[in-house]
């Protein structure tokens, strides 16, 4: 049964979505939704309750938070162990903050690795952050499997995505926002995160105009601050436009003229790879449509989540079989028993059955020779039956022999009788007589001969018409012995 899996962006007074289904081979996205909050609702859990309502109810629910609510670090740890970077992480990003880690929580992803050292995307927020986020959704009953951070997803869509581009590698400057806040993700030649920040205020007005000069710049000159700060050649690099921006030329305009650098609109990527099916226009919900990558069949894309700790999703998602493992293992363990015993029994068998097969080999033979013992039983019968119509050819089966009944029928015949006999059959139904002679009243009178010699029982002319020669008739006479089923009966059986 098909998965339905919701990835919601909540911003501002608007919230974004997209919904996909996913079976054990199978991914598709099966639409986008928009909806704004109304003038007298005070959050944005009306508009979230109308778009489950149209979208329909989902079985997984991915949301992201505000990126500008969480702490990012890349961190560079010389090990590799999953269990020891659970343990150090915490800590490693503490010493980068001016503030404890204890009020916040910590979540974090493998994004590369360096000979024997990983490189993790590490990432708090504040637990009362997380909660009100967590509380917003629960108005309109839904329960995130994962929270996450929308930018990150969506660098690692476009370097998953099919570029059209041509095949020269490069680094990916990701510019996600709308009219409320702008993050920026800068992806090397590897694919691997290299900076992730987030600012409050956009590029865009809420009715989709380029914000003023003034107001733009510590956008732009943060975006040029992550380029250089970063190393990266700006001809080796493209940027990319993503979110609610993507919708507007006037901010692709913006970002070409401050950076001097070609910028692509997000849609523009190919998604063929990765969804099944028609895809839509993703610019303006690329950060949803990324989001569902951590849901994928297949190579799911891991995503940084804060349902950690206290914040652990306890739900049950519909279609999930985790909670069966311990069963299904029981259940193998029984199958797997069972399929023992049953090999065995066939072992079992197959021993008697050679000893079965040799037994009749030794007995057939003598008679046989090499033979298939399965097929000894039909060859003896088939002999049996030879041997019998050896037999009634000599007469020995028979109740009155060939030698008996041709003696009989000279008998009855008078001495130069004008009939010529060309075919004569014996078996323990009597006689069947074919042959010619020279007139239908001489065929009657050799019937009327036989009836007399009491020797048979029914006699019949089976069929006598003039032959080739027109002094000759062709004649077939069937005489029954007396206690035989007549001829009739038996050319109706056969």
């Amino acid at each position: 049964m098909a998965q339905r899996i919701l990835a919601l962006e909540l911003g501002g007074d608007r919230v974004r979505a997209a919904m996909a289904e996913r079976s054990w081979n199978s991914f598709s996205l099966t639409g986008v939704y928009d909806k704004v909050r109304a003038d007298d609702e005070a959050d944005l859990s009306g508009a979230l309750s109308r778009l489950v309502v149209e979208a329909g109810q989902p079985d997984i629910v991915i949301s992201a938070l505000p990126a500008n609510l969480a702490v990012k670090r890349l961190l560079e740890l010389p090990f590799k162990d999953a269990r020891r970077l659970h343990q150090t992480v915490p800590f490693a990003l503490e010493e980068h903050l001016p503030f404890p880690i204890d009020n916040g929580t910590v979540a974090f992803t493998r994004v590369g690795r360096e000979g024997d050292h990983t490189l993790v995307m590490a990432a708090m927020v504040r637990k009362t952050d997380l909660q009100e986020h967590l509380s917003l959704l629960q108005k309109a009953g839904l329960d995130p499997k994962t929270v996450t951070l929308a930018p990150l997803a969506l660098a690692a869509m476009f370097t998953r995505a099919k570029d059209g581009n041509g095949a020269k590698p490069m680094a990916h400057l990701v510019v996600e926002g709308d009219e409320s806040s702008t993050s920026v993700v800068l992806v090397d030649l590897d694919g691997t995160p290299r900076a992730l920040r987030s600012m409050p205020g956009g590029l865009m007005m809420s009715d989709g105009t380029v914000v003023s000069a003034d107001a733009a710049a510590p956008i732009l000159n943060s975006v040029r601050q992550t380029l250089l700060a970063n190393g990266e050649e700006t001809d080796q690099t493209e940027v990319i436009v993503a979110g609610a921006a993507a919708a507007y030329p006037g901010v692709r305009g913006l970002l070409s003229n401050s950076l001097a650098m070609a910028v692509r609109d997000g849609g523009a990527f190919d998604y063929s790879g990765i969804f099944e099916g028609t895809v839509p226009d993703t610019g303006k919900f690329s950060s949803c449509i990324a989001m569902l990558l951590g849901e994928m069949p297949t190579e799911p894309l891991a995503l940084i989540n804060f349902r950690q700790g206290e914040f652990m999703f306890r739900g049950r998602v519909r279609g999930d079989l985790s909670p069966f493992y311990t069963s299904g293992i029981l259940v193998a363990a029984l199958l797997a028993v069972l399929i023992v015993r049953f090999t065995l029994g066939v072992s079992a068998n197959l021993h008697r059955l050679n000893q079965v097969n040799a037994e009749i080999a030794a007995v057939a033979g003598p008679e046989l020779g090499e033979s298939d013992p399965a097929n000894a039983k039909t060859q003896l019968q088939m002999g049996i039956a030879k041997m019998n119509k050896r037999i009634n050819l000599i007469g020995g089966n028979l109740t009155h022999s060939p030698l008996d009944t041709l003696v009989a029928v000279s008998r009855a015949l008078p001495p130069r009788f004008p009939v010529q006999m060309a075919d004569v059959q014996i078996d323990s139904q009597g006689l069947r007589v074919t042959g010619q002679a020279d007139s239908f009243s001489t065929v009657d009178q050799a019937k009327r001969a036989l009836d007399k010699s009491g020797f048979f029982g029914t006699i019949e002319v089976a069929h006598a018409k003039a032959g080739s020669d027109p002094s000759k008739v062709d004649f077939r006479m069937d005489a029954n012995f007396k206690d035989a089923v007549p001829s009739n009966m038996r050319d109706d059986e056969e």
